[in-house]
Parts: C-alpha cells; sequence; structure tokens
C-alpha cells in the first residue's frame, strides 16, 4: 500500500471553471429586466446546468466583470443572492459570487448601502454573504 501526499498549494486541488460572458450577460438581463421573482423559470435547461460558476474564485470574476458598471454589479448581487435560493444545485456558501462581486466594488471604491445588506439578509440564508467568511 501506497500513501500520497497532498500539497494544499498546487493547483491540482482547484478545480477549472470556466464562466461564460454571454450566459452572465443573460443573468444580468434577468436582473436588469426586473425578472428575478422565479428564477426556476426564468433560467433554461442550458444555463441551469452551468452552476459550477458558484465555486469560481475571486481572479475568475474579476476577468468576467472587469467592463461591468457598479450599477450592473449590484444587479448580478441581486441575481445571484436569489439563484442560490431558488436553485438547490447552485448553492454556493463561502465561494457565492456575491462575495466576490462585492470584493469587487469595494475595489473601485464602492461600498453596498444598507438598503442593500438588509436586502441580502433577508432574501437569502447563506450566512457568508456578502463579506465571506471571517477567518479568510
Amino acid at each position: 500500500m501506497t500513501t500520497g501526499t497532498w500539497d494544499p498549494s498546487s493547483n491540482s486541488s482547484k478545480l477549472d471553471i470556466s464562466i461564460d460572458p454571454a450566459l452572465i450577460q443573460r443573468f444580468l438581463n434577468l436582473a436588469e429586466n426586473d425578472r428575478l421573482s422565479d428564477l426556476a423559470s426564468q433560467i433554461d435547461k442550458q444555463d441551469r446546468s452551468q452552476f459550477a460558476i458558484m465555486q469560481a474564485d475571486l481572479a475568475q470574476w474579476k476577468i468576467v466583470l472587469n467592463d461591468y458598471s457598479e450599477v450592473q454589479l449590484i444587479a448580478l448581487v441581486r441575481f445571484f443572492t436569489l439563484v442560490e435560493m431558488a436553485l438547490p444545485e447552485w448553492t454556493a456558501g463561502a465561494k457565492s459570487p456575491v462575495i466576490s462581486i462585492n470584493k469587487i466594488l469595494k475595489s473601485r471604491g464602492h461600498k453596498l448601502e444598507k438598503e442593500m445588506l438588509l436586502w441580502i439578509k433577508k432574501n437569502s440564508d447563506n450566512r457568508f454573504i456578502p463579506n465571506g467568511s471571517p477567518l479568510l
């Protein structure tokens, strides 16, 4: 019997996740057109199967969302907050895109307003959003 070693700094432990910009644009369109009330019926089967993006890291989100305005990013915060509640396979916990989007906003000097923070808490049971784990 042989035993291997696990190196937490190795890239082999990371998932290879690709975020399709067109998918994010479709999600943004739902949010901007106020079509978030029934996401389970608003997202087609192909897009629903893309739930791996919920595990993408901050670097990946920065690339995809680089050209998005603060208003668009806040619309995506709403989308990703609600999609976690609407579709069980989209649950992300401490890896939620909401956390990455909030970090992007902060890096641009934009803090989420109190009203938005209250909305997130009211519409989600994910205790990690919008700021992430205090241990990381």
